[in-house]
């Protein structure tokens, strides 16, 4: 009996799924959510050529793409931030980035949304070092 309730369950999750979706309403994902990892600083923006034009376009809340680089010579860890532009702005530090490469090298899609630092308007042209700070999500 306890089976047969079980299969019930099973067919009208079912059923309603499928008069979801014929009527344009996405079911699959219904708990999709971005979860937040940490906050850091991008490593090694001031060896980017075009770092100062870049950060001068960044905005807070800008969303960055994260991909690991397993060929890195110092770091076969190494996680890689682009700009929305999908240029080069440095790396997550080395010192955070073990577990978010383990994430990343199980299938999971980690981004980073500028939080803030040298970025936009708050650039100075004059400043020998650029700071860009960003939070790092995981979407889940």
């Amino acid at each position: 009996m306890g089976e047969n309730k079980e299969l019930v369950s099973v067919q009208n999750a079912a059923l309603t799924s499928s008069i979801l979706s014929k009527n344009g309403i996405d079911t699959s994902l219904p708990f999709s959510r971005d979860i937040f990892l940490m906050n850091t600083m991008i490593n090694g923006a001031m060896h980017v050529k075009t770092i100062y034009k870049q950060a001068k376009a960044l905005k807070k809340g800008d969303r960055l793409s994260l991909l690991l680089e397993p060929k890195n010579k110092y770091d076969e860890k190494a996680i890689l931030v682009l700009d929305p532009k999908g240029k080069k702005l440095g790396y997550i530090p080395r010192v955070k980035n073990e577990v978010l490469y383990h994430l990343m090298d199980a299938g999971k899609e980690l981004f980073g949304i500028v939080h803030g630092g040298d970025i936009g308007e708050h650039l100075d042209p004059e400043d020998s070092w650029i700071e860009i700070f960003i939070d790092v999500y995981m979407c889940d």
